[in-house]
């Protein structure tokens, strides 16, 4: 798809001072002043978020490392949502409105994600920013509710689910059995994430999990990590972690026939499917000034749906 983008100039002026970097005229140091600017871009998804982004965006308007920095900024803001390493599916589709600062003397930072609507494996998800009476930033989705969920999508980048939740054939013991978990295929050593605060309950070799941390959370949840290469240093029982907190790499300790990372999520030790309870989980705090919100969404509703310009006009 090719390139729509258009900017609307802002009034307001971002002044960063000496912390932010300075730059040295006639003998004196002279601060950046950054202007911002508010984008918008649509396109396809193709091989990967990164891939997507730069096929829409030219270094005129954000380099490679700004390009990077924005996808990074999306794929965190939509971590509970989607995994885009993944989901993508023929057809699927971005539109985004993003803010972007030019200096006085003409570089180009990307700013931040202010708005989007994407189709992410024909699952629509839409997400818009909003600074509450306190100044608190946060995203939201249409009708108000957080992007941030209780439990993150999943604990790592991986390559496939080599196994699902319910019955298999195990492939060491050679027979059918319950499996209480999935099974994410990965890179040896990739860092595992906790997908929920919690309190780590074991971390250390737990039988055919091999190398394993276990984790409480609230409302009786607890999850369990298996077949671990090993811990981050201070990942011990009684130690408190946050969400995204690395706990472990992945490796193929245990009844493991390669490097996968074998996660379950129990309710009250019951193994329950972990792709469930994403789906229903309801812990998404609503925003708290309705009538705000409501009218800076239909102002970014409006720049997310207005169709773009062509490149060219841009650049005249």
């Amino acid at each position: 798809m090719r390139l729509g983008i258009f900017r609307f100039s802002l009034a307001l002026l971002v002044v960063f001072g000496a912390s932010a970097g300075t730059v040295r005229a006639a003998g004196a140091p002279e601060p950046f002043y950054w202007t911002p600017e508010t984008d918008r871009v649509e396109g396809a998804f193709g091989r990967n978020l990164y891939v997507s982004l730069a096929s829409v965006i030219p270094d005129s308007v954000l380099d490679t490392r700004e390009r990077t920095q924005m996808a990074w900024e999306l794929a965190d803001l939509f971590r509970w949502q989607s995994d885009f390493s993944h989901d993508f599916r023929m057809g699927d589709h971005f539109a985004i409105v993003f803010e972007r600062l030019r200096s006085q003397f003409g570089e180009v930072r990307f700013g931040r994600v202010l708005a989007a609507d994407l189709v992410v494996g024909g699952k629509p998800l839409t997400a818009f920013e909003f600074d509450d009476p306190e100044g608190k930033t946060a995203y939201y989705d249409e009708q108000g509710n957080s992007m941030r969920r209780s439990f993150l999508r999943v604990p790592v980048e991986f390559k496939r689910i080599s196994s699902g939740f319910g019955m298999r054939f195990h492939p060491i013991l050679a027979k059918w059995r319950g499996h209480e978990g999935i099974d994410y295929a990965a890179a040896p050593g990739s860092p595992v994430m906790a997908v929920a605060d919690g309190v780590v309950l074991r971390a250390g070799w737990f039988g055919g999990y091999g190398r394993l941390v276990e984790i409480q959370h609230a409302g009786g949840v607890t999850t369990r990590y298996g077949h671990l290469k090993s811990f981050p240093r201070g990942i011990r029982p009684g130690q408190h972690v946050g969400q995204g907190d690395c706990i472990g790499y992945v490796g193929a300790t245990g009844l493991a026939t390669g490097p996968h990372l074998h996660f379950e999520f129990r309710i009250h030790n019951v193994a329950t499917d972990p792709r469930l309870v994403q789906e229903e989980d309801a812990q998404a705090a609503p925003v708290t000034d309705s009538l705000g919100f409501g009218q800076e969404v239909a102002r970014l509703r409006a720049l997310l749906d207005t169709r773009a310009l062509v490149l060219a006009s841009r650049s005249s």
